[in-house]
């Protein structure tokens, strides 16, 4: 049995490199096929039958098209030996039928991108994002036009005043990091190396991902990446190494610089993305966004403890003769005698006794902390989650700060919701 499967396995790895010879042999074959027709073509031999021009003799005899003729025509043109010959050129040799055919189209500048481990697929990426360009720059030709000039006011020309376009190769790598979040955790936390990095993206030696008009091909650690990228009317190959890849995604926030760049003016043009692309991207912890709280069926609300729970307006009420329209820059409703240029003061016992057996005698529960230092807390919290948004900080801490501020709240709702119309005045909650 084990021999059987022995002899079957070395079977299957002859038929592979049988059947990867023969189609090699195929394109090969289309490059003397391209190289006949042009002899018949040039020499006019077609007419020792009376045919009127080649397509008529290869329609007739072979059945060939006229865009076949054509295309096995350009293709000796372009991956012959000299440009009209029966050889392929060296570089080209063992790319198989199918990818010389779709090479056919792509543009001589771009086919250093296109090795022998190149897929099929990825040159279609790549010729779709030539498509792209095409597109831009049609667009780019008809914004130029004098009558549309004259129309918008703008002078030939003139590009949007004050408008920085997004480095093509960050703009690719944060839309690229956005769909891969957990190799981008890795990469950003120092974790990996670049030989496990090119091993992780590119484990067949090429690896493609296109961004409207920019496409990056990811090689092997030794011939590393290019980005070829369309930028103020021109495109350009730029030759990266993954440890450029690993530097350039520690400076990187994914989520945020991915809005910012929808946000700019005219980011859609500078980015080449005009081809409508739909990608299913699963929400992650990069977009961290404040999801109210909605109780399970069943779940004690606090309207269910509306009779046991503090009075609100005690906590909101003034001293009388306090004037009303003082402005002090402290919070109304706080306890101005804890309070000290913003830090907190420890409440002495007697105080903190007090409070907690008003909270026992309303509530029934045992409750440590005061209505005060609660809002103090929801206050601390919300703040320095919004400071590590604003300073784009480890997405860790971010959301140990949300996840404080989302159980504070939850287990005192009535004081969370007084302090938010405190501070909703002022604009603290979000």
């Amino acid at each position: 049995m084990e021999q059987m499967e022995l002899i079957e396995k070395q079977d299957y790895e002859n038929f592979k490199e049988e059947l990867s010879r023969k189609l090699d042999e195929t394109a090969e074959n289309f490059i003397v096929i391209g190289y006949i027709l042009k002899q018949v073509r040039d020499r006019s031999l077609y007419r020792q039958e009376n045919y009127r021009d080649i397509y008529g003799f290869g329609l007739d005899v072979y059945g060939l098209s006229k865009s076949t003729v054509n295309r096995f025509i350009n293709m000796n043109t372009k991956f012959s030996v000299g440009g009209n010959s029966r050889e392929i050129k060296p570089e080209y040799k063992g790319y198989g039928r199918s990818k010389i055919q779709e090479m056919l189209n792509v543009d001589a500048s771009d086919m250093e991108l296109i090795t022998a481990d190149t897929k099929v697929d990825q040159v279609k990426e790549l010729k779709k994002a030539e498509d792209v360009q095409k597109q831009i720059e049609q667009k780019e030709q008809e914004n130029n036009l004098p009558l549309i000039q004259m129309a918008t006011g703008n002078d030939m020309g003139s590009g949007t005043p004050g408008q920085e376009s997004v480095e093509p190769f960050e703009a690719l790598l944060t839309a690229f990091w956005r769909e891969n979040i957990d190799l981008y955790r890795k990469v950003a936390a120092g974790l990996m190396t670049p030989e496990i990095i090119a091993e992780e993206i590119s484990p067949s030696g090429s690896m493609t991902y296109r961004n409207g008009a920019n496409i990056m091909f990811f090689y092997d650690i030794d011939k590393g990446l290019k980005l070829r990228s369309y930028d103020k009317g021109k495109a350009e190959i730029t030759p990266y190494t993954y440890q450029d890849l690993i530097e350039k995604t520690q400076k990187l926030n994914p989520a945020q610089d991915w809005e910012s760049q929808k946000k700019a003016p005219g980011a859609a043009e500078e980015m080449g993305t005009l081809e409508e692309e739909t990608v299913a991207t699963p929400q992650s912890d990069l977009e961290e966004q404040y999801t109210p709280y909605i109780p399970i069926p069943g779940q004690t609300s606090v309207s269910d403890l509306r009779n046991v729970m503090p009075d609100e307006s005690l906590d909101t009420a003034k001293a009388p003769g306090e004037d009303q329209d003082n402005n002090t820059g402290t919070d109304e409703g706080i306890d101005n005698d804890n309070v000290i240029d913003g830090e907190y003061r420890e409440l002495d016992e007697s105080s903190v006794q007090e409070t907690m057996k008003e909270s026992d005698a309303k509530t029934g529960e045992e409750c440590p902390y005061t209505d005060v230092e609660i809002k103090n807390a929801i206050s601390f919290f919300d703040m320095e989650y919004s400071r590590a948004v604003g300073l784009q900080q480890d997405t860790t801490k971010r959301r140990n700060y949300k996840i404080a501020l989302e159980c504070i709240r939850r287990c005192y709702k009535s004081v969370a919701k007084q302090a938010d119309r405190e501070m909703d005045g002022i604009g603290v909650w979000q």
